[in-house]
């Protein structure tokens, strides 16, 4: 983490002194080669270890919550003593609706707009998501995001040369805006320069990973089939008003439905 921060923030600003709109650079392609007998998605997913800092980041948020909006802690036990574990089973049921109805809904439309409009340095319209998000939620939901929020604001404060992350930490200081961690992950992912397919897919590794911990024996991590499976209904949602390249409008209709195997 520390090499990371050097290398991003001990150069020049990425933005105009006081965050002020400007011409971005050009985004890099990232071009993966697999080694000898080594398939695509073994590269990709040895590629996605070296994300380890966004482990680090969510550490604040894995030691003190259960969980951001996915919960596990109330689903029916399977025994008759409350403590009683959560079966997988039951698990991966309440995992399966919340892929369908909340992260391909509402979650994940936030998650895209906000990375579009962080990228756009437009905190104005950052603001607005904010509070769209926050009449949106209710009761634990609005108040783990508010908390899971507050403590990613927390731990991004040392980056230097800050701009729209920092202008916005301010505001949420000093109660102007909710501070939702929706709205703030992707404000700081892609600060820190992570593409919007990461940012999702790094979210959705953090709900099963916090989720999984109400199981009686340790879980094995989230299939790749299943993160690519969401993060790309994500991606290629007409909702969320993203063209990728060379996509038809039949390719886009005809997205998988199903989250994959977990």
């Amino acid at each position: 983490m520390i090499r990371l921060l050097q290398r991003m923030d001990d150069t020049q600003p990425r933005h105009a002194e006081g965050g002020a709109t400007g011409a971005g650079p050009t985004l890099r392609p990232v071009t993966l080669l697999a080694d000898a007998g080594e398939t695509a998605e073994t590269a990709l997913e040895d590629w996605s270890r070296g994300l380890d800092w966004v482990h680090w980041l969510f550490s604040s948020i894995r030691q003190r919550q259960a969980g951001i909006h996915f919960h596990a802690a109330d689903l029916p036990q399977p025994g008759l003593y409350p403590r009683s574990p959560v079966t997988r089973q039951a698990l991966a049921a309440r995992w399966e609706n919340f892929a369908q109805k909340d992260l391909r809904g509402p979650l994940g439309l936030a998650l895209v707009q906000a990375w579009q409009v962080a990228r756009d340095l437009d905190l104005v319209r950052l603001q607005e998501l904010d509070a769209e998000l926050d009449a949106a939620l209710t009761g634990r939901a609005r108040a783990d995001s508010r908390e899971a929020g507050a403590r990613l604001l927390q731990g991004t404060r040392g980056a230097r040369y800050q701009g729209l992350l920092g202008r916005y930490r301010t505001l949420q200081e000093e109660s102007r805006t909710p501070g939702h961690f929706f709205i703030v992950w992707p404000a700081a992912a892609h600060f820190f320069q992570l593409s919007l397919a990461s940012t999702i897919a790094e979210y959705i590794r953090l709900e099963w990973d916090l989720a999984t911990r109400h199981l009686p024996a340790p879980a094995a991590p989230l299939s790749l089939q299943s993160i690519t499976t969401l993060t790309g209904h994500l991606m290629h949602a007409r909702v969320s008003g993203l063209t990728l390249l060379g996509q038809s409008e039949d390719e886009e209709s005809s997205q998988p439905q199903k989250t994959g195997s977990l």
